[in-house]
């Protein structure tokens, strides 16, 4: 009979051991010397005092380590301390370096290489990874570290890796316990003692470096808060803060005299007019004197050698100064020179290490304090700016007087085609203010404006319209007047309140055009283009239009309660950004989509912010829809304002484009074509789905690019009537000459 016999493994005779105490009696009995018995019971009594120890070394961690490299020396004795009372055979430490990418092993006050934090690998460079204790049986059966440990790849064991991370989740060290497989294996009561030693140890460490930070910092932080501040408080006056910085530099490196020099980067110069008396006045603070200035070059003197190359002078000859730059990141605000220690013969290396810091806060407060002074200075210039400006945009009571006497035409005055999409403004210039107080009060009453401010109100406007040949106030009127059309043809649609808003929008919404698309004010970066980063002339027309509303005697809304004024002015945006022609082609798919689905519905707030936003851009080009004759005069004054703009890009080195190019003006019926065919007609139709009330505007639109097409046809005919001319002239010539011959 065959007998299968099972090799034991180590857990075996362990449990056996066990589960049968007298084997191992019997054993230490008769094969065990005395000297082996004394020894292991010298051990065993050892292990309370051990822990005890352990314990102790923790402590001392956070009260007597003043670097980093003690750190590891005390870590090192704590776990040679836990790993004797675990029975471990070896431990090891490793350190990450390299902003956590890489470990080496610290033994014996030295670091060496070992590798990579990664997976796959060891089991320190895996828990470096997951930054998770682990325990691994029998580590040279695990296919998950291929290298085993720190002490090679062959051990056959078990291994117990913890990673050391502190309190501030600063992960500081990994510790490896590994025990042959021939000892027993870790128990609960080992884990549970190098889980707490370690425990006790990243605590501990954290508890030192605060201390270590607090300790060195407590007195000099204490004296920085007191004494910035002092400097920040009274940061009105640049003296003010020369002296609270001269006074709290002297206390705080015992020096008996102090000079600082402020920069002069105009006249490339060091100056001062504040100095130290060498005295204290009654409260014992220096005795400081504003007197003339003295100037010298910067590149003079220590002050001087110090500002050029930002670093600290000690010791200059006598060994009893110390001269250090004033500076920020990016500027050198001036130099400060501390004479005689008071302390002692020379000024120390703490003196330095504290007076660099206490610059910094010297030169945030010279800094701040001269933006204060600059801002307080732009602040003073503003104002007397927009005194200027307010005078000059903001109608005088003379100019306000004749229309404030009559502000409404007697009726048998007006056009009678005001109320009509066709009315032109072009032969009714001069009451053109009377027309539109007419339109609002037909619209919204006479009671619903107060009468002088919005005569004061719209003669402003039209001032702060610049004199250019299509975007002035003529335009701005048939804008407001088209508006005021379409919500006429619209009954029931809009509320009062948006009414209000998208009519004066209308009036505003180019006021103070200078004649030049947006794309000019960006390719050439500048003023505006920097304040504005999309739709630079829009924003610009609506904060011109915000400053005339904030205007005292302007202010036409001021029945209207804070949050009501607020939506106002919103409403007000929404349709002045309307009209950049840039955001129309996204609104009118949109719109034209949801028409063409069936889903459009003007109760929905979002489809109805879009509906007043098309109908702004169908205001906004209305002149394409006026009578033929209007239509081409309109389009000359357009074009005369496109080649200004062109004839501007060429003197600077620019190619303007085909429209703006007064070279080829011959194009532009076909370009007018084009802008009907590829905006106006769509944009019309669209419209029009929305608001039937604007039909008259797509069937003038149309009629108007009929008018173009037969200008296009009669330019050809007579270009073929030339050229045949020509031809026959030619053919004529050549027919003399040859009778001739």
């Amino acid at each position: 009979m065959n007998v299968l016999i099972r090799e034991l493994s180590v857990q075996d005779v362990r449990n056996f051991l066990i589960q049968n105490p007298e084997v191992i009696e019997s054993h230490l009995l008769y094969n065990v010397t005395t000297d082996a018995l004394e020894s292991l019971l010298t051990k065993k009594r050892e292990r309370p005092l051990l822990q005890l120890t352990g314990q102790i070394l923790s402590k001392k961690l956070a009260c007597s380590v003043e670097s980093d490299q003690q750190i590891y020396e005390r870590i090192e004795e704590l776990i040679k301390i836990v790993s004797r009372q675990v029975d471990a055979d070896y431990y090891t430490i490793y350190v990450p370096r390299k902003n956590l990418t890489e470990l080496c092993i610290y033994r014996n006050g030295e670091f060496f290489e070992y590798g990579p934090i990664v997976k796959g690998q060891t089991v320190a460079a895996h828990v470096a990874f997951d930054k998770q204790p682990l325990f691994v049986e029998n580590v040279s059966m695990d296919p998950r570290f291929p290298k085993g440990t720190g002490h090679g790849g062959n051990f056959e064991g078990d291994v117990l890796c913890l990673p050391v991370i502190l309190p501030t989740d600063d992960f500081i060290a990994v510790v490896e316990i590994v025990k042959n497989e021939l000892k027993h294996p870790f128990n609960t009561s080992e884990l549970k003692l190098i889980n707490t030693c370690l425990g006790w140890m990243a605590a501990c460490i954290h508890e030192n470096g605060l201390r270590r930070i607090m300790s060195a910092q407590e007195t000099l932080n204490d004296f920085l808060l007191e004494s910035t501040k002092h400097m920040f408080i009274e940061m009105t006056s640049i003296d003010t803060v020369v002296q609270n910085v001269m006074t709290f530099t002297k206390e705080l490196v015992n020096a008996d005299r102090c000079s600082l020099f402020l920069v002069d980067d105009e006249n490339n110069e060091l100056f001062a007019d504040i100095f130290d008396e060498g005295k204290k006045d009654e409260n014992g603070r220096p005795l400081l004197s504003k007197k003339s200035k003295i100037r010298f070059d910067k590149n003079k003197g220590i002050a001087g050698f110090v500002l050029r190359k930002g670093s600290v002078t000690t010791g200059y000859k006598t060994k009893n100064i110390l001269c250090m730059p004033i500076a920020t990141k990016s500027k050198i605000h001036g130099v400060v020179e501390m004479i005689n220690s008071i302390r002692s013969d020379h000024f120390s290396h703490m003196d330095e290490h504290a007076l660099q810091m206490f610059a910094v806060y010297c030169a945030l407060a010279l800094h701040y304090c001269r933006l204060f002074n600059l801002l307080a200075q732009q602040k003073a210039q503003y104002r007397v700016a927009m005194e200027v400006i307010q005078y000059h945009s903001v109608c005088t009571e003379e100019e306000m007087e004749p229309l404030l006497k009559q502000p409404l035409l007697p009726p048998e005055e007006i056009p009678p085609d005001l109320t009509t999409y066709y009315f032109s403004g072009f032969h009714f210039s001069n009451v053109l203010p009377q027309l539109f107080i007419q339109l609002v009060v037909d619209m919204f009453g006479r009671e619903s404006f107060e009468i002088p401010k919005l005569c004061r109100f719209v003669l402003t406007v039209r001032k702060n319209y610049r004199q250019v040949t299509y975007h002035n106030w003529l335009h701005g009127f048939h804008v407001a007047h088209c508006v005021w059309c379409i919500i006429d043809q619209s009954p029931d649609i809009f509320s009062d309140f948006e009414k209000m808003a998208l009519v004066i929008a209308g009036i505003c919404h180019d006021v103070d055009h200078r004649g030049y698309n947006n794309m000019y004010f960006q390719k050439l970066n500048l003023p505006l283009a920097s304040l504005y980063s999309t739709s630079v002339m829009e924003q610009h027309h609506y904060k011109q239009t915000v400053f005339i509303l904030h205007t005292k005697g302007l202010d036409i809304f001021s029945h209207l309660s804070a949050s009501e004024y607020k939506d106002m002015l919103e409403l007000i945006r929404e349709a002045i950004m309307a009209t950049d022609l840039a955001l129309y082609f996204g609104n009118q798919k949109s719109i034209a989509k949801s028409v063409e689905e069936g889903t459009f519905d003007l109760a929905d707030d979002n489809m109805r912010k879009k509906a007043k936003a098309l109908m702004m851009t169908g205001a906004d080009l209305c002149a394409i829809c006026k009578p033929w004759a209007t239509q081409k005069r309109t389009v000359k004054d357009l074009y005369e304002e496109f080649f200004m703009q062109g004839d501007e890009e060429k003197k600077l080195g620019f190619d303007p484009i085909p429209m703006m190019d007064r070279t080829k003006q011959d194009q532009i019926p076909q370009q007018q074509i084009g802008f009907m065919d590829f905006i106006c007609i769509p944009l019309y139709n669209t419209l029009n789905s929305i608001l039937p009330g604007t039909k008259p505007l797509i069937e003038a639109c149309c009629e108007n690019r009929q008018c173009w097409m037969e200008v296009v046809e009669r330019a050809k005919e007579e270009k073929q009537t030339i050229e045949e001319e020509k031809q026959r002239k030619e053919e004529s010539e050549e027919q003399t000459e040859e009778r001739n011959d």
